[in-house]
């Protein structure tokens, strides 16, 4: 597919600055007729959809075959099936998308300081459309995500997609009929053993790709991220997209990956208390009538890039698989995937992350987010304002040096602009003093009591919390710059932990990256067949920037930036300090199995009890996020068995295993006297008081 994204902060265009001065109503009363992506000759519509699905070949069989096993007469099984449709199945009302436009519209111009859009890039993709099914796949950080799909389809006459939601929405009075008319279709979080609904609800999901007109658009992370990392891609609903692809019913699928970055996530206080084993709550319209107080805050700018599309047919040619697929004009009823086909998707789906990440665009506040938490790291106290503008626009040349785009343009002025706007955005978790330092706000803890029954994970003091929330807060705003640099980050920190003056040679290097990159392998949705290139790639970084450089003998050694390898290394801490944790813990109780609720609970203890005592220095440790994606890793790495007993899942430890890792980890943990820790001065100093209770 020839086409070429363009990349550059004047590239993007701030789609609410026509909206100012202007009717709300009449922009969204205007005349309407949008670009379909795949027309066809003979129109559908959902109703049609849902009546075609109940008459389809695969649902008539699975009826026959369930009636047959279970003697349950078909006519019960068909009603169930159109009760299944009637949950699953979108609408589509432009009456209902035009009133939400309006609100919509006062509400990001009462909040945001402007929506842009790379329109180059949305017109290139648009311009390619037209031949085959188009999936549109936006990251997904914030609920926020979907409005701002269907707002922005609007706004350029694109028809409205058909939109993958959770089920949680469909219980939503009023909220869930206003989605379903917005295009939302329903999706039950799991299937179980329900083969008349997986039927049902597959066959629904392959009629939308090859019968209607619309985009299908899903979040492939399956939820939010709640850290904004990228998490680890989910491959259900993907292969149900695709088997229309694989057996020939449609020559091509376009995949567009859509990256949509957030100055301020609107959901990152209540993110913060999740990862720490808050349970969150309920979806309900009740809920989002009492978020409303929210609008009275900035969150700053919001950007939104359409990544090259991706050929299914194209990749699928150039993965090297060489499986007949079916013609059109003889498509297969029934389709298994096939091991080949499986291992396709998965490679697909890293694909479409990998692009997503490279079309994110940095704010000031992500760059301040990691020069802040360095300082935290490193114990010297709150930094005054006129470092932290030195440290952004040095490390703003960094970042772009690794390939990001830094929403920061022109000189050291701009960046001190920006870093004042980023404060002011931001000023519910940073405050500057009267002697100019820039401080963390104190997230004071609950304005109601909670039930600690409900926890999900170990309940953590109030102190711990008073320094935990703000300190998780930060570091989300740390995440989404992590896939510029894990890893350039990995190898540093390797480097740094190698004997004075040693050289390293890259075969041993690169063994040592891999284990990291394995055991991190679930926390930065890494892909296991682009190591070597991902450690060839972050070899050259660093050897530009001179945090490595090669010998005469074609070893490897530490370069002279010690200011970089320091910030790199840091950035580690606090994974290495959580992984190291569940290993620890695991190891108390090798005798017998576990199951994963008492891994997170007693490791969050664990790491509460090491906070306390200076063992440890970073409150993100804690994340019980962290703590499942290290389980998930450790049972990877063969240093826990994964166990199914009596329906319940346990946890069985492979000791030597186990001790190597653990081991390898305590080497590369920082000395206990450069730590920061919850009863130091230095983190009463940098955690002020006098914030607003936290409303859940």
């Amino acid at each position: 597919m020839d086409f070429e994204t363009t990349r550059s902060i004047q590239s993007f265009k701030d789609i609410l600055l026509d909206r100012y001065g202007t009717s709300d109503f009449l922009w969204m009363s205007r005349d309407w007729q949008p670009l379909l992506p795949y027309p066809h000759t003979i129109k559908t519509n959902p109703k049609k959809i849902k009546q075609d699905v109940l008459r389809s070949p695969r649902v008539q069989h699975a009826i026959e075959e369930i009636s047959e096993e279970k003697g349950i007469p078909k006519e019960q099984l068909y009603k169930t099936v159109q009760s299944i449709l009637e949950e699953i199945g979108y609408n589509r009302q432009l009456p209902v998308v035009r009133w939400l436009g309006v609100l919509l519209l006062k509400v990001l111009k009462r909040t945001c300081n402007g929506l842009f859009v790379n329109e180059a890039n949305i017109n290139r993709v648009m311009s390619t459309v037209g031949e085959n099914p188009v999936i549109f796949a936006p990251s997904h950080r914030s609920y926020g995500d979907f409005i701002l799909m269907a707002y922005l389809c609007f706004h350029y006459k694109i028809e409205m997609p058909a939109i993958a939601a959770g089920i949680d929405f469909h219980s939503m009075w009023l909220m869930g009929h206003l989605l379903r008319d917005c295009c939302a279709f329903f999706m039950r979080r799991s299937f179980g053993s329900d083969k008349l609904y997986w039927t049902t609800f597959s066959e629904y999901v392959q009629k939308l790709v090859t019968d209607g007109d619309a985009a299908v658009e899903f979040f492939i992370e399956g939820t939010r991220s709640r850290t904004a990392k990228s998490l680890t891609p989910k491959f259900g609903f993907l292969s149900m997209t695709l088997v229309p692809f694989f057996t020939g019913r449609v020559p091509d699928i376009t995949i567009v990956p859509i990256n949509i970055s957030y100055d301020r996530t609107l959901e990152e206080v209540l993110f913060a208390f999740e990862l720490l084993g808050v349970p969150k709550p309920k979806e309900s319209t009740s809920g989002l009538i009492k978020a409303l107080n929210m609008l009275n805050e900035k969150y700053g700018k919001v950007y939104i890039d359409f990544a090259e599309p991706i050929s299914v047919r194209e990749l699928f040619e150039s993965s090297g698989l060489h499986r007949r697929l079916p013609t059109p004009e003889s498509p297969q009823v029934q389709h298994v995937m096939s091991p080949e086909e499986t291992s396709f998707c998965v490679e697909l789906a890293h694909h479409v992350v990998q692009q997503q990440q490279r079309h994110s665009v940095i704010s000031a506040f992500n760059l301040m987010a990691i020069i802040l938490n360095n300082s935290v790291l490193e114990g010297t106290g709150p930094p005054l304002l006129q470092e932290i503008v030195a440290n952004v626009a040095w490390f703003k040349s960094v970042m772009e040096m690794l390939g990001a785009l830094i929403d920061i343009q022109g000189g050291l002025s701009s960046v001190d602009a920006a870093v004042k706007e980023a404060i002011s955005v931001h000023k519910s978790l940073v405050t500057l003093t009267q002697t100019n330092h820039l401080k963390l706000v104190k997230i004071h803890t609950f304005s109601r009591k909670m039930d600690t029954s409900k926890l999900k994970g170990h309940n953590l003091s109030e102190q711990t919390m008073d320094v935990a929330v703000p300190m998780v807060m930060l570091q989300h705003y740390v995440n989404p710059c992590l896939h510029y640099l894990i890893g350039p980050a990995i190898l540093t920190l390797v480097m740094r932990h190698l004997d004075v003056q040693m050289e390293i040679s890259r075969n041993d290097l690169f063994q040592k990256f891999n284990f990291l990159r394995s055991l991190f392998s679930n926390e930065f949705a890494f892909y296991t067949a682009w190591a070597e290139k991902e450690f060839e790639d972050a070899v050259k970084q660093l050897e530009v920037l001179s945090v490595v450089e090669p010998t005469k003998s074609g070893m490897l050694k530490l370069g002279n930036h010690a200011k970089l390898q320091i910030l790199l290394s840091n950035l580690l801490q606090p994974f290495l300090e959580g992984y190291l944790a569940v290993c620890q813990v695991l190891q108390k109780v090798a005798s017998r199995p576990c199951s994963e609720r008492f891994v997170l609970k007693a490791t969050q203890q664990r790491v509460e009890e090491l906070l306390t005592s200076a063992a440890i220095s970073h409150p993100y440790s804690l994340s019980l996020d962290m703590h499942s994606a290290a389980l998930q890793a450790l049972t990877s790495l063969h240093a826990v068995d994964r166990l199914k007993r009596n329906g319940a899942v346990e946890f069985q430890i492979r000791t030597t295993r186990l001790l190597e890792i653990t081991q390898m980890l305590e080497n590369l943990m920082l000395q206990p006297d450069e730590k920061f820790h919850l009863s130091d001065p230095t983190a009463k100093h940098f955690v002020i008081h006098g914030s607003q209770p936290a409303k859940l």
